[in-house]
């Protein structure tokens, strides 16, 4: 019958037709037919398990991160593997991504990434959003400031478009972040391959894979620098010593560095001459210089832009010994000078002079260092 015919016949059944079909009562339904064939899938299914059980048990089961294979000829399943972005300042940061671009597992690797991820909600969210929440909770708690202003993003996954891309958008949600910033961010990234025994040095230090393969890039390319050294540098010093001696091939930036030379200056203070370990001891004691200097911030202090003029004289000590003196000039007065006086091999200020005693640094920089320069 066709459907105009059928819905013409129903059009024309009389109405006591259908109230008499109302009224009847529903008839009880036969369970047990319906339960007995339940009963029996329920079997089979438990047959089916019991026999790849037998069968995984007799020619043995090989499991490894993110595959299973069954041996013995059957079969081979790969398991889905998650992406992986790293966030690394001093604090270091894991994110587990899935095929869905959502956030399943975040990390905190040492304890500052803990003091920055104690309130923070991210599984279930868009990778974006989370690398967005974690940039703002680290400039918040001032581990990224105008005078700390590097980044490190690295993205691992076994396809290279999909690591690329993840790698790409990372980044753009930092410097969109960034634009609600009053001062630049300097954003290294990286795509590096999932490696165990990367996983487990990194895991020893409290580090990322990422922050291990950047110092390991590093060292490829200037033997001469230690690891033991390099490891225990924030990404700050890091990305300072990158503008002295040029960054890995296979690193990318946007932004400089807070803190550097000025390239019409580093001739002056002869930092070409310095060798691997006096370079990374004279970056190393700028950027312990300028955590000092960031202790001195407040809230108010970081929305009204401080800025400062920096000044570097080098000159030595009575012994022959290479020494810098480091003064800070603030732009806008809101909280003082500050100095400091670095010596070759240290990697933290030998002395530092703040508001209350700059002036004590005055009568040693007319008397030794302005002499000699």
């Amino acid at each position: 019958m066709k459907s105009e015919e059928l819905l013409r016949h129903i059009g024309s059944v009389k109405d006591k037709y259908i109230e008499e079909l109302m009224s009847e009562p529903a008839r009880p339904v036969r369970r047990r037919a319906d339960n007995r064939r339940l009963i029996a899938s329920i079997a089979a299914c438990l047959a089916v398990i019991m026999l790849g059980t037998s069968i995984m048990a007799a020619n043995g089961v090989d499991v490894e991160t993110g595959k299973m294979t069954l041996s013995g000829g059957i079969t081979s399943l790969t398991m889905a593997q998650n992406s992986v972005i790293m966030i690394d300042v001093n604090p270091s940061i894991r994110l587990e991504v899935n095929d869905r671009g959502v956030v399943v597992k975040a990390e905190a690797l040492n304890e500052d990434a803990q003091n920055v991820m104690a309130e923070l909600e991210l599984c279930g969210k868009d990778y974006t959003a989370a690398v967005t929440v974690v940039v703002g909770a680290l400039q918040e708690k001032q581990y990224i400031t105008d005078l700390k202003n590097s980044i490190l993003v690295s993205v691992t996954d076994t396809n290279e478009e999909t690591a690329e891309a993840l790698r790409e958008n990372a980044v753009n949600a930092v410097v969109e972040f960034n634009k609600s910033v009053d001062y630049s961010f300097s954003v290294l990234s990286q795509i590096i391959k999932p490696d165990e025994s990367l996983s487990d040095i990194a895991g020893e230090y409290g580090v990322s894979e990422g922050r291990i393969e950047m110092i390991n890039k590093l060292i490829s390319e200037h033997s001469s620098y230690s690891f033991d050294e390099l490891i225990k540098c924030n990404i700050q010093t890091i990305n300072q010593l990158f503008e002295y001696i040029g960054l890995p091939d296979t690193i990318q930036r946007i932004g400089e560095a807070a803190g550097v030379v000025p390239s019409e200056y580093r001739e002056k203070l002869k930092l070409d001459e310095l060798n691997c370990e006096e370079l990374l001891s004279f970056t190393s004691a700028i950027s312990d210089f300028y955590d000092k200097l960031s202790e001195y911030y407040s809230e108010s202090d970081v929305a009204k832009r401080i800025g400062y003029e920096f000044n570097i004289i080098e000159s030595s000590t009575e012994d022959g010994q290479k020494l810098w003196a480091v003064l800070a000039e603030s732009l806008t007065r809101n909280i003082g000078d500050h100095a400091a006086i670095i010596n070759i091999g240290q990697s933290v200020v030998s002395d530092w002079f703040n508001q209350s005693n700059i002036h004590q640094i005055s009568q040693y920089l007319k008397n030794s260092i302005l002499s000699a320069a």
